[in-house]
């Protein structure tokens, strides 16, 4: 029980530490929104490369933060059904819809990405919709890190629930 505490601490420390370093992104992509609003609006010259800063910082932000929002239970849930539920059984409903839809995809897309992006990077990928043609193959990497702290966190989750369903009460750490 000690090795499962210390791993489901970890990987929350982990998955927080992380997402508060990249929220600073939202700072930032609000600072660049703002100068290309008043270059565009006040000086009727509009920056080349705010769709690029964007779409960078809008993506890195929420993959980065992925793991953090699901140990906070933000994602989107259907709660109609669920929330009827006693709480072993929305544990075990949350532990068969991890084995079957959330484990497999991750697994899929860290396959795929992990195909894409060496080959991404061996092009130099460069966006075709950007006028300034950015090199997009370093925010391409981020996605099989995204699925592995996804994953992690995802283990992390499900000991939680199996703890909860063993012994009747949630696994603490803090």
């Amino acid at each position: 029980m000690k090795a499962l505490r210390g791993y489901v601490k970890c990987i929350d420390i982990f998955s927080e530490r992380v997402a508060h370093c990249f929220a600073w992104l939202a700072v930032i992509l609000m600072v660049g929104m703002v100068y290309s609003t008043i270059m565009r609006y006040v000086f009727n010259m509009p920056p080349m490369w705010t769709y690029d800063f964007v779409y960078y910082c809008a993506n890195v932000m929420f993959m980065m933060g992925t793991a953090y929002v699901m140990r906070m239970k933000g994602n989107v849930s259907i709660d109609i059904f669920y929330r009827k539920f006693s709480p072993k059984g929305q544990a075990i409903i949350d532990i068969v819809f991890s084995m079957l839809f959330l484990f497999p995809l991750l697994a899929a897309l860290l396959y795929f990405s992990s195909i894409h992006v060496p080959f991404s990077w061996g092009l130099r990928e460069r966006a075709v919709e950007s006028v300034m043609r950015v090199p997009i193959y370093p925010l391409k990497a981020v996605i099989p890190l995204t699925c592995v702290m996804l994953a992690l966190q995802g283990i992390a989750e499900l000991i939680r629930k199996v703890v909860f369903l063993a012994t009747g009460s949630e696994l603490q750490w803090k």
